[in-house]
């Protein structure tokens, strides 16, 4: 998805939300404001995705708020509230009509815990958010052609997404073929996304084996991650892909079928490439 005139204003408050979360006062506030507009006047790119754009901005947050990763203690906290409704998540999975299609719902549902986009100030309650997007209808679903590629796949890349929301990917991970699954997470901070560590915590490295995209960025942008990395990606016959921002970038690749892109729409662009609305949920094949 390329990059729109009105991620302009969208990306400038993610500059100020950040650097109010690395602690910094008003006076470094304005200060980073400055830098990251003049920033984002030399990188844009009408050719490019959000993500790619965006990324040097959060370098100048860091670089100028001393601060790597802001958002550690709500990723923390984040993952810990959503460890405690596990339990009660996988009951309701279990005692379903369909427990595949609810643990791709559940696994969407998560996807609502983003300080990137769409939420402003992460204060919502988990609990009804997973019962509201359990039964909630899917704008463009395309679960069932997923657990047909989940019966043939050999090697299955899951895309791992926003910290916290990671446990919300572990009913469906539980489901797929056991030995099958490569997890990836980003090689260091950004925004609240899901780190190897913060993977770990949320218990992903029990159902899959836990691997680092090597990259720093929003979503997934191939050149920037490893080699390994680029290696599972290419190998894998079935990616599951996680979060907006995961879909801003791979929808870039020329589809090939492999792709499933689970997230919930968080911003009027997005929502007018796919022909739906804001907080439409979406279980995609590209």
């Amino acid at each position: 998805m390329k990059i729109h005139s009105d991620c302009r204003p969208c990306l400038m408050r993610q500059v100020r939300r950040t650097a109010l979360a690395a602690g910094a006062d008003e006076d470094l506030i304005h200060s980073i404001e400055k830098a990251a507009a003049r920033g984002l006047e030399s990188a844009w790119d009408e050719d490019e995705s959000p993500p790619v754009i965006s990324t040097g901005l959060y370098r100048t947050v860091e670089r100028m708020s001393g601060c790597d990763d802001p958002y550690l203690p709500q990723k923390i906290t984040y993952t810990r509230e959503a460890l405690k409704l596990l339990p009660v998540i996988e009951t309701l999975v279990e005692n379903s009509r369909d427990p595949f299609d609810a643990a791709v719902r559940i696994s969407i549902a998560g996807n609502v815990i983003d300080f990137g986009t769409g939420n402003q100030d992460g204060k919502f309650n988990l609990a009804a958010v997973m019962e509201e997007y359990l039964h909630k209808p899917i704008f463009h679903d395309d679960i069932p052609k997923l657990k047909e590629s989940v019966l043939m796949a050999r090697r299955i890349l899951f895309l791992g997404d926003n910290a916290g929301e990671t446990v919300f990917d572990r009913p469906l991970l539980s489901i797929l073929p056991e030995g099958k699954v490569t997890y990836a997470a980003k090689g260091g901070a950004i925004i609240n996304d899901a780190t190897v560590a913060d993977a770990r915590l949320a218990g992903i490295h029990r159902y899959a084996e836990l691997v680092s995209t090597g990259a720093r960025t929003p979503g997934t942008i191939r050149k920037m991650c490893s080699r390994d990395f680029q290696k599972l990606f290419s190998e894998a016959d079935l990616i599951i892909s996680k979060g907006q921002g995961n879909f801003e970038t791979l929808t870039e690749e020329k589809p090939d079928g492999r792709m499933f892109m689970l997230f919930i729409v968080k911003c009027d662009v997005a929502a007018e490439y796919l022909g739906g609305s804001v907080g439409d949920m979406v279980a995609m094949r590209w």
